[in-house]
Formats: C-alpha cells, sequence, structure tokens
C-alpha cells in the first residue's frame, strides 16, 4: 500500500458492504476512512429520514447506496445479502458504520486478500464504551469471519446476523490487527438503543422455552452483571467496566420483564368489565 492507495493490478479488488439508517452522524467518516483504499462502497439504507441519504447521493464514484427497508423475516441478514449481491468485488468486507479501520488493519487485509490460502478471515473488534476503549466485560470477545471472497459467503439469522463460509471453518483464517468499533455517541444514545436490543434478548428468552418466574426477575440481571464484570473481567475497565456491565444487568432485567408480561398478560377489557359490575351492583345497592 502506498500513500494509502492500492497499487493497480497489484490486488484483487475489495469492497465494503455497510447498512445503514439515520446515520448522518457517522457517515462521513464511515465514508473518508474507507474510499483512499478500498473499490468500492455498498450501503444498503433502512429507509433513513435524516441526511443520510443526501450524504450518500454527494458522496464519490465508489459509493453506491441501495433502499431497502428490513424485512421482518430476512432482517439484518437480508440486508446483508443484498449487498453482496449489489457488489462487483473479489473481496468483501462486512462492517457498521460506527466501525473504522485503523492503518494496521487496511495493511494486513489488503495483504491477506492477496494470497489464496484462505475464503475468509475472522477479525477481532477494539470496542469503545462512552467514547472509551474497552479491554474486557464481554466485548473483547467478539471475533468473527466478515472478511471474506465474494460467491463463497452469505448470512444468517434476521437478529445477530452471523457470516456463513461456503468451505467452513478450515477455510477461514485470522487477521491480527483490530477493527475499531465506535458504538454509540452518548449513553442517551445507547439506552435509547437499549429497548430495541431488549426486545431482541425477550425474543431469545422465548425461543429457549423459558417460563418466566420470580426468581429469573432477579437472579438472571445478577448473574448478567457478575459475568460481564467479574467473570469477563469488566473491572479492568474501572468505572466504564461497572457501567457497562450495569447496564448489561438492566437491560436483562427488561427483557425479562417484557417476557413476564406477555406470558401473563392481562386485558384491560377485563378490568373494564369488572369495574362495571361492581358499578351496576353499587347502583343497586345505592337505589336501595
Amino acid at each position: 500500500m502506498e500513500d494509502g492507495k492500492v497499487f493497480e493490478n497489484a490486488w484483487p479488488t475489495l469492497g465494503v458492504v455497510a447498512i445503514s439508517k439515520n446515520e448522518e452522524t457517522d457517515l462521513p467518516a464511515f465514508i473518508s476512512n474507507l474510499e483512499p483504499w478500498v473499490d468500492e462502497i455498498i450501503v444498503v439504507d433502512d429507509g433513513s429520514t435524516d441526511e443520510t441519504i443526501n450524504i450518500l447521493k454527494k458522496a464519490g464514484q465508489k459509493v453506491k447506496f441501495v433502499e431497502q427497508m428490513m424485512d421482518p423475516v430476512a432482517g439484518f441478514a437480508g440486508q446483508r445479502n443484498r449487498g453482496i449481491k449489489e457488489a462487483q468485488s473479489d473481496w468483501l468486507l462486512h462492517m457498521d458504520i460506527d466501525e473504522r479501520v485503523p492503518p494496521v488493519l487496511a495493511s494486513e487485509i489488503l495483504e491477506a486478500i492477496s494470497s489464496d490460502r484462505f475464503d475468509a478471515y475472522r477479525y477481532r473488534r477494539l470496542n469503545f464504551f462512552l467514547h472509551r476503549p474497552m479491554k474486557a466485560g464481554g466485548i473483547q470477545d467478539w471475533n468473527n469471519p466478515q472478511l471474506a471472497r465474494r460467491g463463497f459467503h452469505h448470512f444468517e439469522n434476521a437478529v445477530h446476523e452471523s457470516c456463513v463460509i461456503q468451505n467452513g471453518q478450515k477455510s477461514i483464517g485470522q487477521l491480527k490487527a483490530k477493527m475499531w468499533h465506535l458504538n454509540d455517541e452518548s449513553y442517551k444514545e445507547r439506552m435509547e438503543k437499549s429497548f430495541v436490543y431488549c426486545q431482541n434478548q425477550g425474543k431469545r428468552l422465548v425461543q429457549r422455552g423459558i417460563k418466566i418466574r420470580w426468581y429469573h426477575l432477579f437472579f438472571l440481571p445478577v448473574f448478567e452483571l457478575l459475568r460481564k464484570f467479574l467473570l469477563k473481567r469488566g473491572y479492568r475497565d474501572r468505572t466504564p467496566g461497572l457501567l457497562f456491565a450495569l447496564h448489561s444487568a438492566c437491560a436483562m432485567f427488561r427483557a425479562c420483564a417484557l417476557v413476564w408480561d406477555e406470558q401473563n398478560k392481562l386485558n384491560r377489557s377485563d378490568i373494564e368489565n369488572q369495574l362495571r359490575a361492581e358499578w351496576i351492583y353499587s347502583g343497586e345497592k345505592i337505589k336501595e
């Protein structure tokens, strides 16, 4: 790599596929981080209502965007697969709009795709929480193969989509450098996103066939706190690590509460009917 550019005709082509929805804040830096050294950027937009579309329209020739609303069945995997379909590069790097590629990872990616040894590569993330790089707490465990040859991979799962490599584990290599995952702009944004995450966690509890009891409401959040802060060594990140562990525990409680309410739902109409019956009975007594 010379001056941030790929030697012409020396490397296989590399494209980036991402999903966007109201990403006006992160999108300009996302594009500028990639434009100097990748061949194309495919963005599948899920009905953005802010300036995201205008930013994409004004971007350079390397940027192509596709408008596709989220299908509730196919979910995120469906959008990732649409991006694969629209891409033309030999290799595809699947990213989130709030991710950034540092120079050391860019160099490693370009070197990796020049080899015929593997069809895909795993890489780890350096996750940021409240703009602070996190060493532990569980988020350091992410290590997925999201760099792969086009035609040799696809995505599955509507939520927490996973990349499936055609030739299996033996065809997947490991990169050493880490992707920067910047995450939320503030804790307020984390709280706003948390409601969706809680719903998804609730769905997973239902899929596991768990009938939520009172002890689940207490012990599952406590276990999540201890798991993130102690077992996953979130204490290494000090106050941000404790904040992250407590946030995860609260999210688990809300997920359990959502499922408990659904499993023990009472209809408001039953209460209204009960009150109506009491008024009828009381009315007869009052008339006497």
